[in-house]
């Protein structure tokens, strides 16, 4: 464990970690641990494992604690961990160092106030005792994704999504959990392209600079695609599911004669008189 004395910070009476200690502390990323807390947040209880301060909880919180918080004290959200959430990060690295470290942690950090203060510290539970409740809360884990699989599929066959493509979009759901998908199961899945792909593939960009999905949605609005030309694909976006249509090799290229054709125009007619500005990404 880093070295550096931690300055005690207390909220609601116990002593908690920001986010850049508890990562400095397990030597890892502050990304790290907020990609770990975003990936498994139904196992964190807000009040147990973590506090979330905004507004005026946040800055009563920041005039109450007398240490330099840094750029921290900028964010929207200031999280503070507990020790049962240290116990939940160590859990999600599970590496050697994470254990050692939170045990220290324990010892000389959160329960180190309690008996300053001469009060009775409860022990630590036992090791079959936390694996129990690991392994309670891995299948309720499981469930919740058994549930959600089983809700994606009603979708994904209402959009008539290829079955192999179901697969690939589940596989990926379980991945956490050792499921991994056949290779044999993708056999025979044709190769597609999403709208935002086949604008960047194209250089077909928006004044910021970034690839026009619109505008390559509204060049294809004005071109034949065949079926076969054409797939619903399941998605997995800033936690929403759906189904995207993406398109072949060969609708990109019938996009790349359109605009050929055209002369690369500044503005891509749309449907119900729309059209949209676009830029390209270099001198055609």
């Amino acid at each position: 464990m880093n070295e550096n004395i931690l300055v005690p910070i207390e909220q609601e009476g116990q002593r908690v970690l920001l986010t850049s200690q508890l990562a400095e502390s397990y030597e890892t990323e502050v990304q790290v641990i907020t990609n770990n807390f975003n990936r498994n947040k139904a196992r964190y209880q807000e009040g147990k494992h973590y506090y979330a301060l905004e507004g005026e909880a946040k800055h009563n919180f920041l005039n109450q604690t007398q240490i330099d918080l840094g750029s921290v004290k900028n964010a929207k959200t200031l999280y503070l961990w507990t020790e049962r959430g240290a116990l939940l990060h160590a859990k999600s690295l599970n590496t050697d160092r994470a254990w050692e470290v939170y045990d220290r942690l324990v010892e000389t950090y959160f329960r180190a106030a309690a008996l300053l203060k001469g009060k009775p510290v409860k022990p630590g539970k036992t090791e079959a005792q936390l694996a129990a409740e690991t392994k309670r809360a891995d299948a309720m884990l499981l469930n919740a994704k058994n549930r959600t699989a089983s809700f994606l599929k009603g979708i994904y066959d209402a959009a008539n999504v290829k079955p192999e493509y179901q697969a690939l979009a589940l596989g990926e759901l379980f991945s956490d959990n050792g499921v991994k998908l056949p290779r044999i199961a993708l056999a025979g899945t044709k190769v597609t392209y999403d709208k935002g792909t086949i604008a960047d593939r194209l250089g077909v960009l928006s004044k910021n600079g970034n690839p026009h999905a619109q505008a390559v949605g509204a060049i294809i609005g004005n071109l034949t695609i065949d079926d076969d030309e054409t797939e619903a694909v399941p998605f997995h976006r800033h936690g929403h599911d759906g189904t995207d249509i993406q398109y072949t090799e060969s609708v990109i290229q019938k996009v790349d004669d359109w605009l050929k054709q055209y002369g690369y125009p500044a503005m891509i007619p749309g449907r119900a008189g729309k059209s949209y500005s676009v830029t390209y990404r270099k001198e055609k």
